[in-house]
């Protein structure tokens, strides 16, 4: 029996630590390595408290936190790398485990690219 599996989405954990800021930068790539072409698509970031509610969420919609690696611009690019910047005041709630996830959204295509644990540590 062959198996086909749809699931692109990498698990990936994050350690922040509470007041502090953080930028992580991704290179988004197809599956032979080359950047994913991000024109026309929005990017969301979002960290997830125990009931499932968005305690925080970056988007490179209207200075949402999220650019383009190349030139820090909130249109994204062919490249495929993003820089995602959480201020202090992000990392502001309280200190745990949390689930976090990247998702991409274009017209009729939503993707999950990153997923995984968002532990913040204790200032």
């Amino acid at each position: 029996m062959a198996t086909i599996n749809t699931d692109i989405a990498q698990k990936i954990d994050i350690i922040a630590r509470e007041n502090n800021s953080a930028t992580i930068n991704l290179n988004i790539s197809d599956e032979s390595g080359v950047g994913f072409s991000l024109v026309g698509y929005s990017v969301t970031f979002s960290v997830y408290s125990s009931d499932s509610e968005p305690i925080l969420t970056k988007t490179n919609l209207s200075l949402g936190g999220i650019t383009n690696t190349t030139d820090g611009d909130y249109v994204l690019n062919s490249t495929g790398s993003i820089t995602i910047a959480i201020s202090d005041i992000d990392n502001g709630f309280s200190p745990g485990s949390y689930k976090y996830k990247l998702s991409i959204f274009k017209a009729g295509d939503t993707r999950t690219w990153m997923y995984g644990k968002y532990k913040l540590n204790e200032d």
